[in-house]
């Protein structure tokens, strides 16, 4: 007999609803380098749900002027494996960076650097970029796209982090990287191995998690008056 492949509402949104209370803030820091091993496959399925968060309105034509990448998503996604993160390491620490960013690559199973594209502006600017609707837009885009590969990560019980990106930031990697300078980082996500059995790695996990406060601290019902 068949399996019974519908849909179970109920148990689906179960699965949902425990993936987003697991979810959490991760770091996997070493000194020296752990294993390489390929999880290409593994990321590139986290990267297809991510690309089907909700996006307001599609990227300026000033960012779909290239040969690579055309996409009218208002973010991209550059992905960096084991072996590269371990080059990205290396490069870092030459250039003497003694941040948290080099160790973390140096266990990391992937990286991915997440850029978001704002709209080119004909006025002077304060700041990275002009600040108005569309651009919130853009960057809140990208964000839902963030969280949909957080969460597909934890379903699939990899530990993650969603960092700012510290030296990652800098114009010097994103030319490393063949990030455009017109790109704006978001975040960088690292991707993390079981490591329960190591000694030679230390884990960290956010210290803000238990102190959100319960749901009434920061969200209520409002009336409007007839």
């Amino acid at each position: 007999m068949a399996s019974d492949l519908s849909p179970n509402p109920a148990s689906d949104a179960t699965t949902v609803d425990r993936v987003q209370l697991e979810r959490r803030t991760t770091k996997v820091l070493a000194e020296d380098d752990l294993p390489e091993i390929d999880h290409r496959a593994q990321i590139d399925d986290l990267i297809v749900g991510a690309g089907w968060a909700p996006f307001h309105r599609a990227a300026h034509q000033a960012h779909l002027d290239r040969d690579d990448l055309p996409s009218i998503l208002p973010w991209r996604f550059y992905m960096l494996d084991a072996g590269a993160c371990r080059r990205l390491r290396a490069f870092l620490l030459e250039r003497g960076d003694v941040t948290k960013i080099p160790k973390m690559l140096a266990t990391a199973d992937a990286m991915i650097q997440v850029t978001w594209l704002p709209n080119p502006s004909t006025e002077p600017v304060s700041g990275l970029f002009k600040a108005d609707l569309a651009n919130m837009e853009h960057i809140a885009a990208a964000s839902a796209a963030v969280q949909n590969l957080l969460l597909a990560a934890t379903a699939r019980g990899i530990a993650n982090y969603w960092s700012s990106g510290g030296a990652l930031r800098s114009p010097e990697l994103f030319e490393k990287l063949g990030i455009p300078a017109s790109e704006i980082l978001l975040g960088s996500i690292f991707f993390f191995p079981q490591t329960a059995d190591r000694d030679d790695v230390e884990v960290r996990h956010t210290k803000l998690r238990d102190q959100r406060g319960p749901i009434e601290h920061w969200a209520r019902w409002v009336d409007v008056d007839g």
